[in-house]
């Protein structure tokens, strides 16, 4: 039967201008609650009047990605339009504005900006230090499933936990190079057969792959013999904070339906000292880590994602440098 009631009116044409700002805030607002609820697994709450005058939309609580039985708690702002931010490549800028509008003295808040044209949704987390400026955010801040990982890293830097890898002493072996490579790799294949978790990214897996990087013919003996030192106290080193930590490159790609979000972690550790020939000295530790984690193309539609969602974070290799 052909609809009798609208068949003749004309399809609604959509305004994106400031009369309607209060409308179009709402529906961003409620799309980012949805989207926010399905990508972390989340509960999700709007905030209360007087939450609402201190710039708080959403309250957002999940289970804890690597923490098992600790949640993770989400204040979110949802800002759209071009006054705070515009697509840009595969990313997004947010602008000063908007990042003014969030920060906060005594707390971190997570920024959803939604494109309300395309309906794309990108997130930003505002530490109380955050910088005052306009700022260009990659693709592995749109909204998506991984982002319930993201933002346990994010959440990571007030972890009680040692930082920089202090306290942790490498001691350089004066064994010739071929028996100092047989210790490293029984240490590595001891951290295989280990869960390893680090606080700001979860297990870490040791393969072949981290082995075969970091001794391929190409590399200098200088650098192989780096990794060797830093290989037998990696466990101590990985189970703390580092002094920094940067995505250094994320690619995307489609199979099966399935979206795939690949990731390299760099890590340093900037209090960590070496022992060599009866002198010590404070190092810079850099651990690379590759993560991937794979969910539906079509996830937010998706009435049985939680299964359908995977994760893996392997080291890749590590040396050290002079500070």
């Amino acid at each position: 039967m052909i609809p009798s009631l609208l068949i003749t009116n004309e399809l609604p044409v959509v305004v994106n201008d400031r009369a309607h700002n209060i409308i179009n805030g709402n529906d961003a607002e409620l799309l980012a609650g949805a989207r926010v609820l399905f990508a972390c697994n989340a509960e999700i709450s709007w905030g209360s009047r007087n939450e609402d005058g201190s710039k708080i939309d959403l309250f957002a609580s999940y289970d804890h990605p690597w923490f098992m039985g600790e949640r993770i708690i989400l204040l979110i702002q949802v800002k759209s339009g071009p006054t705070y931010g515009q697509i840009m490549g595969n990313g997004f800028e947010l602008t000063q504005r908007a990042k003014l509008l969030a920060k906060r003295t005594s707390h971190e808040i997570c920024v959803i900006w939604v494109d309300r044209v395309v309906s794309k949704l990108f997130w930003a987390y505002i530490h109380p230090n955050t910088a005052l400026t306009n700022q260009f955010y990659g693709k592995h801040h749109r909204v998506n499933p991984a982002m319930r990982f993201d933002i346990a890293r994010c959440q990571s830097k007030y972890l009680p936990y040692k930082l920089g890898g202090a306290g942790v002493i490498i001691a350089r072996l004066a064994h010739p190079i071929g028996v100092a490579r047989k210790i490293a790799l029984r240490k590595y294949r001891e951290l295989s057969r280990q869960n390893i978790l680090c606080p700001v990214i979860g297990k870490v897996e040791f393969t072949r792959m981290g082995w075969r990087h970091m001794f391929r013919k190409a590399r200098s003996q200088k650098d192989k013999a780096s990794s060797m030192d830093v290989i037998r106290q990696l466990d101590s080193i990985l189970i703390g904070i580092p002094t920094n930590h940067s995505v250094t490159k994320t690619d995307y790609f489609v199979s099966d339906n399935y979206e795939y979000r690949v990731v390299e972690h760099l890590l340093s550790y900037e209090k960590v000292k070496l022992f060599d020939g009866g002198i010590t000295k404070e190092i810079k530790v850099i651990i690379k880590l590759k993560e991937e984690v794979r969910y539906p193309t079509n996830w937010h539609n998706d009435g049985m994602l939680s299964q359908k969602i995977n994760r893996r974070v392997v080291f890749l290799s590590a040396y050290h440098k002079n500070l």
